[in-house]
């Protein structure tokens, strides 16, 4: 009995079947078949299509009864043909299927396939097949939990130390594309994660850096850094970033300097934080001393939304205008929504003269003003009255803004410190502080609409904020 090698095409099998009385066990659909020889071991699933495996044979008399060694086919009279497709066949395949008699006997008793050494099948008593319990686990565990997948990577990304920056003189071409080093067009620039030297087009991206490095804000990475650490963003902007810090400048009474005279530019989010915060602190001292002088009830209770920032203003006749400041939107449910820096730079013209430091809180009294403040920049125009001597002083300001997110009208109070008179038109253009959002949040891709209008937490570094609003509308609730 010789044991011989060759191909085997599914569309001799229904012939083998009616041939060959030595096999036994093979099912009656001719999509996928399984045959036991006599004495033989159990066949792997044979498909429609042709594939080259170990067959054994028994007799030699079966070459005489159509196998052509030269085609590596088991013909009978019909060479090549596909199976028969038929609603018989169709039929038998779906109950094989179902029944499971087109599966090997060794996977209905639950050992595993010789291709892989997991087994998702077990026998019961009773000879029934189940599924094991890790089928049902799901497949993707949490980033960093020592179940993932790639939890070793992250983990060496989370754990890395600083590098050491390669010397200027290391090289005369990106590391990256090889492309050579210009004075002007092609400048050189160093990964903040590996300490390579890359050029401008081949470190474009900003990324948040793992504990060690010490950084809070983003820095410019390589392309291949920047693949490594952007899956981990989410995980070091909820850990690391500005916005989760405890507010450290959370004392504003006379024993700090800075909370006497609010300065017109703040560098930092955290410098916005605290002049609006001091900002709303006086104007609730301000109002319980003479509530004539507060902001009516019935604007304060609609407010959808609160600018505020301090603005330095000089001049005479014509009036030029400089300062910084935030702003924060007012959800449905009556909460507060993330901060967004914005910058402010005007003109004013009018019969005026003198110079004078403004605080200004500008009500946005509806949505399509807070979505004006979503516009990357908008201009506001209006007229207002300004008079101030010595600390104490009053602005007040009724303006129309308009950006590419809407527009709509505002309104702008105000308490001013200086020597400063006169009535203008006045102009100014606000813009949104990209950079500085950056800085705080820790995202890129961070709009702010997202701030201002979405589900963006409220940063634990702006508590302060949060605290003196509060305070603003208690006595709402009184």
């Amino acid at each position: 009995m010789a044991t011989l090698k060759g191909k085997v095409s599914s569309s001799s099998l229904s012939n083998l079947e009616k041939e060959n009385s030595k096999f036994h066990n093979i099912d009656d659909y001719s999509d996928s078949v399984w045959a036991v020889p006599e004495g033989g071991s159990t066949c792997p699933p044979v498909s429609q299509q042709d594939y080259s495996f170990q067959f054994p044979l028994e007799s030699e008399d079966f070459l005489d009864e159509g196998y052509d060694s030269g085609e590596g086919h088991y013909s009978s009279g019909q060479k090549n043909m596909p199976p028969e497709v038929n609603l018989k066949n169709v039929l038998n395949g779906l109950v094989a299927i179902v029944t499971g008699r087109n599966k090997d006997s060794s996977v209905s008793r639950g050992q595993p396939l010789s291709s892989s050494n997991v087994s998702f099948l077990g026998s019961a008593k009773n000879g029934d097949t189940f599924l094991h319990s890790s089928v049902y686990i799901p497949s993707a565990p949490p980033l960093l939990e020592a179940s993932g997948i790639n939890y070793s990577a992250y983990k060496e990304v989370l754990e890395a130390d600083p590098p050491e920056w390669l010397p200027d003189s290391s090289t005369t071409v990106c590391m990256q594309c090889t492309a050579p080093f210009t004075a002007l067009t092609r400048g050189r620039h160093h990964c903040r994660f590996c300490g390579g030297i890359f050029c401008r087009a081949c470190s474009k991206g900003r990324c948040l850096l793992p504990v060690k490095f010490r950084e809070r804000i983003p820095q410019r990475v390589c392309d291949t850094c920047y693949d490594r650490l952007d899956p981990l963003q989410g995980v070091l902007i909820n850990t690391i970033s500005n916005a989760v810090q405890v507010a450290k400048h959370d004392v504003m009474d006379w024993t700090c300097t800075r909370g006497w005279l609010n300065l017109p530019v703040g560098l930092l989010m955290e410098d916005e934080i605290y002049k609006s915060s001091n900002m709303l602190r006086s104007y609730c001292q301000v109002t319980r001393l003479n509530p004539e002088r507060s902001i009516p009830t019935a604007v304060l209770k609609g407010a959808k939304g609160l600018a505020i920032l301090t603005v330095a203003k000089a001049g005479m006749l014509v009036a030029y205008k400089l300062g910084t400041g935030l702003v924060v939107a007012r959800r449905p449910d009556g909460s507060w929504s993330a901060p967004s820096a914005i910058l402010s730079v005007g003109l004013g013209w009018g019969a005026q003269v003198g110079g004078e430091l403004m605080d200004f809180i500008i009500v946005l009294h509806d949505y399509k003003a807070v979505k004006t403040f979503c516009s990357r920049m908008h201009f506001s125009l209006g007229a207002g009255c300004s008079a101030a001597a010595g600390p104490v002083g009053r602005v007040l300001e009724a303006d129309l803004r308009a950006g590419d997110k809407g527009s709509g009208m505002c309104y702008t109070y105000s308490c001013s410190k200086g020597a400063f008179v006169g009535i203008s038109l006045e102009g100014n253009i606000v813009a949104t502080r990209i950079d500085t959002n950056l800085h705080f949040y820790g995202d890129p891709y961070l709009t702010t609409s997202d701030i201002l209008l979405g589900t963006v937490d409220r940063p634990k570094a702006a508590d302060p904020l949060y605290v003196a609003l509060e305070e603003l509308y208690s006595r709402f609730r009184c």
